[in-house]
């Protein structure tokens, strides 16, 4: 797990499966299966208070997070 600072919001970065996963929180790097639907199985980080993941750069990943959290950072949560 790698930990760094981008504008002020502490994130963690691993890779799992062959996905990279980007939190913020304190994430463990454990999965933990919530549910297994038909389409596409849902899964939580241990820890994390947000995340995003995919088969992509950390760049792409830091770019999708800043749209998901748009509006609660608009209302003042802070990450």
């Amino acid at each position: 797990m790698k930990k760094f600072v981008r504008n002020g919001v502490k994130f963690t970065m691993f890779e799992k499966y062959g996905e990279t996963y980007l939190c913020t929180g304190e994430p463990t790097g454990e999965l933990k299966l919530d549910y297994v639907g038909e389409i596409c199985d849902y899964a939580t980080v241990a820890g994390a208070t947000s995340v995003v993941s995919g088969k992509c750069s950390v760049d792409e990943l830091y770019a999708e997070w800043l749209e998901r959290t748009e509006f609660y950072r608009s209302i003042g949560i802070r990450f």
